[in-house]
């Protein structure tokens, strides 16, 4: 393998066009704010973080002092003191790491071509969220019991993509149904959400339906519901019925809307799932495939937690949380566009796990993705076994 003049970290930095972030920072702050610090340092800072795996802002700043003769190949970042870190991720805004990542989706939206499926003609987006925990005593405004702190990150999952579209903090007191409608509104109309039982909400139905959105969801064990019409069966493998809601509040909100209920036998589990739909043109095999789907945002929120540095922050205020995170998915987002363009069959974790340990040595990234001088183990199945997604259901 041939070596490169500059790091695997430049190279890596080199990635995302200097010039679209500047112009998306002139819109939000004046010079004035951390000025002699950019914002373009404060990004390859905060990338070097999660890569590097630092968790405190001396680790970042040595870290970054270490590899100083390499940093003006990062598109002319220079090396910090942690108090300037601090204060531009405490007050710049964390938009702008926001958009720029929006920016970068558009920039390698070419390598994103219909990862999930290609049979549905609507965006199909999974939405959850992820609780992590955080320490009172820092994050007093996070305050979730008597003892902890806390906040919930409210995720809309692109499943052509792989990647979050939507990324909305509340505290960790906040109901799943709550916080959605603002995620849906960030949504296109006429699109197709996937949701896990906590999102069972008769008003948020309703809205859904206004909106000719298509959900799939599974419904709660205790739902009442008028008697089941069948509408087409396979016995003792699945069956679509026709229903209404009839319970006092549903009949208030949606009442009169028609629904589809899904029964689906999977056999590796030897166990029957309900599920929900206002569609109903779709086929039982197509709103079981549409659920098992939700999988890809499970596996979104264990990238961000195992490989990235959103257990812990480095900044303590809400903007230096956000700024953590949006950067968080600009890294996530950077490792998929090498995996894509690789050969080698790389798995996320691995490929990120050897970044990490080659961020500052001289090889060409180019070459490296494709040949990393390791045993090729091959790809590893796309989807777990349904053993695994006994939980999906």
């Amino acid at each position: 393998m041939k070596k490169a003049t500059t790091t695997l970290f430049a190279q890596l930095v080199g990635m995302m066009p200097r010039s679209i972030l500047e112009g998306i920072a002139a819109q939000f702050y004046k010079p004035g704010n951390a000025s002699k610090f950019t914002v373009w340092d404060q990004l390859v800072a905060l990338v070097f973080c999660h890569i590097g795996g630092c968790d405190s802002l001396r680790e970042i700043e040595d870290g970054l002092y270490s590899a100083l003769g390499s940093l003006n190949h990062a598109g002319g970042a220079q090396a910090l003191k942690r108090t300037s870190l601090a204060y531009a991720n405490a007050r710049r805004d964390y938009r702008i790491f926001e958009q720029f990542y929006f920016k970068l989706l558009e920039h390698y939206a070419d390598l994103f071509n219909l990862r999930f499926s290609s049979k549905y003609d609507k965006p199909v987006y999974a939405i959850d969220s992820t609780t992590i925990t955080l320490c009172m005593k820092l994050f007093p405004w996070a305050k979730y019991t008597s003892t902890k702190g806390g906040i919930k990150l409210h995720t809309a999952l692109d499943l052509q993509l792989a990647l979050p579209v939507v990324m909305n903090m509340t505290n960790a007191k906040v109901h799943d149904s709550k916080a959605t409608r603002e995620i849906i509104d960030s949504l296109p109309p006429f699109s197709v959400v996937v949701m896990d039982r906590g999102y069972n909400d008769y008003s948020l139905f309703h809205e859904l339906n206004l909106r000719g959105t298509t959900f799939v969801t599974r419904i709660k064990d205790n739902a009442k519901t008028s008697k089941l019409v069948p509408v087409k069966e396979q016995k003792d493998r699945w069956g679509v019925y026709r229903m209404e809601f009839v319970s006092e509040r549903a009949k208030e909100v949606c009442g009169g809307e028609v629904f589809h209920l899904v029964q689906w036998y999977d056999e590796e589990n030897d166990r029957w799932f309900d599920f929900l739909t206002n569609d109903l043109t779709l086929e039982a095999e197509e709103v079981a495939e549409l659920y098992r789907s939700r999988w890809e945002i499970e596996l979104f929120f264990k990238k961000l937690k195992q490989n990235l540095l959103v257990k812990s922050f480095i900044g303590t205020n809400e903007n230096a949380v956000m700024s953590q995170i949006w950067t968080a998915a600009i890294v996530t987002l950077l490792t998929e566009v090498l995996r894509l363009r690789s050969t080698f069959g790389w798995h996320y974790s691995r490929l990120f796990k050897f970044l990490r340990l080659n961020l500052l040595t001289y090889k060409d990234l180019a070459e490296w993705i494709h040949r990393p001088d390791i045993p090729d183990r091959g790809p590893r199945p796309k989807k777990p076994p349904m053993g695994v997604q006994e939980t999906l259901f």
